[in-house]
């Protein structure tokens, strides 16, 4: 049964949350919290799979969280939930740690959806976010005509700093605004396919942030 830590801002979205979820038998909400301060402790204790946490909290933001649990050696996954993608933290706390994102409607069940595709191992991205991520490791976009071919897919070939042609291809893609549905199509691959590659490319970029983050420990 996988366990969820929830650390919301306000009670009556943590309420929301707690009821979508108290329906899944499946599910064990194990704590909460409403500020990244008071959190640190009661998760490292309860140790559960993933923690839900609001992108900005009453005391600062889910960067905070994410960088403090980079630094431990046996940590959950991060679900950011964000109101809006157009947030500046929203890359940031995926840089430094987050595992996804899912755009909180506010009635519990987006929050219910995000946690269940990232415990299948599956993550979404925005053209924003994969723009920021091609940046961040120092790549341009592949032309679209090549990197909508199907054999783009399985282009295995390195990049820079341990990215392969393929994830250079799928970030480009959706940089140029193609959705997933879209993706899948084109590579003749299912989305669940492609939501399995887009969480291992968010791994990619928590690797670029160990170092600094084990140094600064």
């Amino acid at each position: 049964m996988p366990s969820v830590f929830l650390l919301r801002r306000c009670q009556p979205s943590l309420k929301k949350v707690e009821s979508a979820l108290a329906d899944m038998a499946d599910w064990w909400v194990c704590g909460s919290a409403d500020r990244v301060r008071e959190a640190g402790e009661p998760i490292r204790a309860k140790s559960p799979d993933i923690v839900a946490c609001d992108l900005r909290l009453l005391d600062g933001n889910a960067g905070r969280l994410a960088q403090q649990l980079l630094q431990w050696q046996h940590r959950p996954q991060l679900l950011l939930l964000t109101p809006t993608l157009d947030d500046p933290q929203l890359f940031e706390a995926l840089r430094f740690g987050a595992s996804g994102f899912c755009v909180d409607a506010g009635n519990g069940t987006s929050v219910v959806w995000g946690l269940r595709q990232l415990a299948s191992g599956r993550s979404t991205m925005s053209p924003a976010i994969a723009r920021q991520t091609l940046a961040l490791f120092g790549l341009g976009r592949s032309s679209l005509a090549e990197a909508q071919q199907a054999a783009a897919a399985q282009d295995l070939s390195p990049r820079a700093k341990g990215m392969l042609r393929c994830e250079q291809h799928l970030l480009s893609l959706l940089a140029h605004g193609l959705l997933i549905s879209e993706i899948d199509r084109l590579w003749q691959l299912t989305v669940a396919e492609i939501e399995q590659r887009l969480q291992r490319i968010y791994l990619r970029l928590h690797a670029l942030s160990e170092v600094p983050a084990l140094q600064a420990a």
